[in-house]
């Protein structure tokens, strides 16, 4: 199913229910139909089916599912649960969920209630634990105060955000260090980070900055220097490291519970031929079992991800011990030189004395990097590893997934059900093949990482023994200078030494530059694999963004909501109420009753819950006037919505509806009567669209619109053409930014074009100057480090022109003429290799130094555009806040109506009533609430008309105060409350119905070039969000702190404004994947890069 909306819910977080009480809750009869619709209100996806097969089944179905299948669905919808929390889930609680699932339905029911919670704090004691161990001192710090603490706020707020402030010290400690051993470039470009001050300066200068500097240099980096880099990028090489294996676990894990549930649904299948309630039980077990896998996929796809992190680290690691590496030979090269110096000649004793201190530090610098370069090669290779086995069993899970899903299909029944565990599965299938080629790219990046790290490694230990020895000699002709002892020898020896120093810290360097294209290359293959992932969502948000306009605009009233088939069950059963055949009428009308239980009116919806909880009299009932009622006032509640969303002429429009003693006056309103008052408004908005120079189709469109004249015209282009015009234009746009950018402003150039409008609008308005920075970003990385290895080439380099140099003099010593002045050509040689090596340093230094500039206009731009955003963000958080309002009154009034209802119901039957009559005294209860409602919503379109002429008058608009609107109160305090958790999903499920007809005709506020093109951005959230929303509702509920422990909830850009909307929902919390997250360890896409 497609992804409609910023808000992005996670299948993995659609929990389970804890079990209601046995009784009905107030607001509904306290009957076993009445618990049935209460099992369906706060059931999982399971329960759902199994209830609503059970309202309109025989007397004996409905006992059935009270007795035993309601059990049974339970457990189901708790098992799925718990198997879908495992990719996210830390290891203890991995470990736990486990048992549970071992220890039967009561275990895993106790588990979900909070028998997780012990087994949670100790992963989150672990995850900062396992940052303590790879950080510097002001994380430890923190982390010891956490731990300490020991208290589960203290642990997250620790991992969230703690930790990153105490890095953020870390960063200027470690910069402050660098300084004070600095060159003359690296303090000037240190200095430059310090009087910035900001974080993001800091962290530019340790991750490009010092590498720029030190290309620029005349003098050697300090091995200090070096060796700390090495250290540095090994620790983080580490802590990636323990984020691969991990999230490798939970992968493999999710995947062994995956391909289990799948073998059991396929052999729950097979048993089920042609019995159609088993064989679509095992459909539904088969999807789970699939999108299980698929889950299992993509956390393998992360592990691949943070391994191929740890591996570029590795390498970053690997590097700078090359050049700690050609440093020490260098020491090693000069200190040689200068003994053969001083053995000769008595005035260079000092230098030689120098030239052997110079080495035997280096020596001791040189094995330290060693050390840590050894380090970042085991780091490489069991991140690697722990991405590949993560994908095979992704791969093992999704083939179970695909049989699983073959053997539901040739079930021959509940086909629609097998074509959904087909789907899965076939997902399942294409995120392994993701998986599998992310492991692919990971395993060659960290096989070349490793090697160039423990090449590294051997070439800064040999470089440490050389420098020794040459320290040795150096000191040797220092106590013994100018006395020439066995001078040609030791020349020889001394010289043949330098060489071999040499040769062997310029191969390290030249291994090192090798991996740095290594790197280029996976990070390439990477790129490609995100576009590929990205393409298939773009393509889907975009059929979901026409699907949605188009729903929208044809749906405004309830009536055009209700599907053709819950129309037709009405309309037969009404017939046979006028025939006089109630038997059939209480049957077609219980299952149109049925379907209406997912109905976004909230009138309709509570309507057609109270129906099938009573009795056949209240079916009857509900067929001959409540129904018709219910929708009425439902599309009373739109009329209400759009005036809260609209200006003074529609608000007014709305306000006459609403007061009109036409019963059918909303309703007409809603089919036409609104745009036809907005035409003013839509005529102006088209003006103010031409000012902002569109392209050309959005120009042709709006003029067409305008010459045409009619509301209807106007409207059909802001609502519909629009969308289409601006995706022409910014086709055009987008096209051009995909030749001219850069790899990544590239790759999210070829995902947005295949994507929605809305996407193409966030990316053109703001997103592709935020790409256009990591681009720059990238590349002045890539530079900078290029020009660091160039600058270690240098060294490299010059040890080899010391080293003939030496040789030079051992051949003079020997009285070989013809090979000292082949040893002279050679140092020559080296001389000019070494001097191109500097302008190469300097080339890709001035290229880094071009990129950051870039960088730095690329976010001064977004800043700006961001600025400009806003406006969006507050026209789109004004006209949802306004939904939910209206959402609420509504869910709320309607809630008063049914416990009304149910009260006066029982208390006629108490008096002895028939039923008839008690469904009669339920009706009026209904009609009392509802005229209070009537009044109460007149009355308020009445006040919203007279604001909005006020607004007119004064020149402003709501929009102009409103800011980031945060309107809650949707959301229960208490989760584990059925009746709260009931109401809650009415609220947003009704926020699609008020809100998709509001926003489609009240579409003024939304600036049409900003990020949302026109009203459908606005629409597509409104229906696409909640659906996403109350798709998480479809498992039920269960433990709130379970929930709000390990539901992941990825929250996106609202119209560019992060959370404005959604933010209630928290970012990113989940056991281990919160963890993952706030460790680095889930590494996004180009999905994730871009902001829509």
């Amino acid at each position: 199913m497609a992804a409609t909306s910023s808000l992005v819910l996670n299948r993995a977080a659609a929990w389970a229910e804890t079990v209601p009480g046995e009784s009905a809750p107030p607001d509904l009869p306290d009957t076993d139909r009445g618990k049935a619709v209460w099992a369906y209100k706060t059931g999982g996806k399971a329960v759902r089916e199994a209830a609503r097969a059970a309202l309109t089944g025989t007397p004996a179905a409905l006992t059935a599912f009270l007795t035993t299948h309601l059990a049974a669905a339970r457990a189901e919808d708790n098992r799925f649960a718990v198997i879908t929390s495992l990719p996210y889930a830390g290891r203890a609680v991995r470990a736990s969920a486990a048992t549970a699932l071992g220890a039967g339905d009561d275990a895993i029911s106790a588990y979900l209630a909070g028998g997780y919670a012990g087994d949670f704090h100790e992963d989150l004691r672990q995850a900062v634990f396992t940052v303590l161990n790879n950080s510097g001192k002001a994380v430890q710090r923190e982390a010891g105060k956490a731990l300490t603490a020991d208290t589960q706020t203290a642990l997250e707020t620790f991992l969230t955000d703690g930790r990153f402030t105490a890095q953020e010290e870390d960063d200027r400690v470690a910069v402050f260090r660098i300084l004070s051993t600095a060159s003359p470039e690296v303090r000037k470009y240190a200095e430059r980070a310090l009087n910035d001050g900001s974080p993001e300066a800091i962290r530019t200068f340790l991750s490009s900055g010092q590498y720029i500097a030190r290309a620029r240099d005349e003098e050697a980096a300090t091995i200090d220097q070096l060796v700390e880099i090495v250290e540095r990028e090994g620790k983080i090489a580490g802590l990636r490291t323990e984020q691969a294996v991990a999230a490798s676990d939970k992968a493999k894990e999710a995947a062994e519970k995956a391909k289990a549930a799948a073998l059991k649904a396929a052999e729950e299948a097979r048993a089920a031929q042609n019995d159609v309630a088993k064989s679509a039980q095992a459909a539904n077990a088969a999807a789970s079992a699939a999108q299980g896998a698929a889950s299992a996929a993509n956390r393998a796809i992360a592990a691949s991800r943070t391994a191929q992190n740890a591996s570029q680290r590795a390498a970053s690691a690997a590097q700078a011990a090359a050049a700690a590496a050609a440093t020490a030979g260098n020491a090693a090269a000069r200190a040689y030189h200068a003994a053969i110096a001083a053995s000769k000649d008595a005035g260079k004793a000092e230098a030689a004395n120098l030239a052997a201190k110079g080495a035997r530090a280096a020596a001791e610098k040189a094995r330290t990097a060693a050390k840590a370069a050894d380090q970042a090669s085991i780091a490489s290779k069991s991140a690697a590893s722990a991405g590949a086995s993560a994908a095979s069993a992704a791969q093992n899970a999704a083939a179970a997934a695909s049989a699983s899903a073959d053997a539901a299909a040739s079930a021959g029944v509940a086909q629609s059900q097998a074509a959904a565990a087909r789907a899965a599965a076939a997902e399942a299938d294409a995120a392994a093949a993701r998986a599998t080629k992310a492991a692919n790219t990971a395993q060659t990046l960290a096989n070349r990482a490793a090697t160039a790290a423990a090449a590294a490694r051997d070439a800064a230990n040999s470089a440490a023994d050389h420098a020794d020895r040459a320290a040795t000699a150096a000191e040797d002709a220092y106590a013994n200078a100018g006395k020439a002892i066995e001078y040609a020898t030791r020349s020889t020896e001394y010289a043949n030494a330098a060489v071999a120093a040499a040769t062997k810290a310029y191969d390290a360097v030249t291994e090192a530059q090798a991996v740095e294209q290594a790197a280029r290359a996976a990070e390439t293959a990477r790129l490609a694999e995100d576009v590929e992932l990205g393409i298939a969502e773009a393509r889907l948000r975009a059929k979901a963004e026409a699907d949605d306009a188009a729903r929208a605009d044809r749906e405004r009233t309830e009536a055009d909501r209700t599907s053709s088939a819950i129309k037709d069950l009405i309309a037969a059963a009404a017939t046979a109420l006028a025939s006089g055949d109630t038997a059939k009428a209480v049957t077609d009308g219980r299952n149109a009753a049925a379907a209406l239980l997912t109905a976004t009116g909230t009138w309709t919806r509570e309507a057609a819950e109270f129906a099938l909880a009573g009795n056949d009299g209240d079916v009857l009932r509900w067929l001959d006037a409540d129904r018709a009622l219910a929708q009425r006032l439902d599309d009373r509640e739109t009329v209400l919505a759009v005036a809260r969303m609209s200006t003074a002429a529609v608000a007014e429009a709305a306000h006459t509806a609403l007061a009109s003693t036409d019963e059918d006056a909303p309703t007409k309103f809603l089919s036409g009567g609104a745009v036809q008052a907005a035409a003013e408004e839509y005529r102006v908005r088209i003006f103010k669209l031409l000012n902002e120079n569109p392209g050309t189709a959005v120009r042709t469109k709006a003029q067409a619109a305008l010459d045409n004249g009619t509301a209807v015209a106007m409207h059909r282009f802001l609502a519909l053409e629009l969308a289409e015009a601006v995706k022409e234009d910014d086709n055009v746009e987008v096209l051009r930014l995909l030749n001219n950018g850069g790899p990544y402003v590239h790759a999210a150039a070829k995902v947005v074009l295949e994507g929605s409008a809305k996407m193409r609008r966030g990316f053109l308005g703001s997103g592709q100057f935020d790409v256009a920075r990591i681009d720059h970003d990238h590349a002045t990385h890539v530079a900078a480090i290029r020009a660091s290895l160039a600058h270690a080439s240098k060294v490299a380099l010059k040890a080899l022109e010391d080293a003939a140099l030496a040789s030079k003099a051992a051949a003079e010593a020997r009285a070989a003429a013809d090979e000292a002045s082949d040893w002279a050509a050679k140092a020559d040689g080296y001389y000019q290799d070494a001097l191109a090596s500097a302008g190469e340093a300097k080339k890709n230094a001035d290229a880094a130094d071009a990129s950051a500039l870039k960088a730095a206009e690329s976010a001064a731009a977004a800043k700006k555009a961001s600025s400009v955003a806003r406006a969006a963000s507050r026209s789109a958080n004004y006209s949802m806040s306004q939904a939910l309002t209206s959402a609420k009154e509504a869910v709320s009034y309607a809630g008063q109506a049914q416990a009304s209802a149910s009260q006066a119901q029982a208390a006629a039957l108490a008096a002895g009533k028939s039923e008839a009559e008690a469904a009669a005294a339920a009706s009026a209860a209904k009609k009392i609430v509802a005229d209070k409602r009537k009044a109460e919503a007149e009355a308020k379109a009445r006040t919203i008309a007279m604001e909005a002429a006020a607004y007119k008058t004064s020149g402003t608009t709501p929009v102009d105060n409103d800011g980031d609107t945060k309107y809650w109160g949707m959301w229960p305090e208490d989760i584990s409350d059925g009746k709260d958790w009931h109401e809650t999903l009415g609220h947003w499920s009704t926020v699609t119905g008020v809100a998709a007809a509001g926003l489609a005709i009240a579409s003024i506020w939304c600036p049409a070039l900003l990020p949302v093109a026109g009203a459908v951005g606005l629409v597509s959230w409104a229906l696409g969000g909640v659906q996403v929303l109350t798709a998480y509702g479809a498992y039920g509920r269960d433990s709130n702190e379970y929930k709000e422990d390990l539901a992941e909830f990825a929250v996106g850009t609202i119209f560019m404004g992060k959370g404005a909307i959604m933010e209630k929902f928290g970012q990113l919390e989940h056991v281990g994947g919160r963890i993952s997250e706030a460790l680095g360890g889930a590494a996004g896409g180009i999905m994730d890069i871009l902001d829509w």
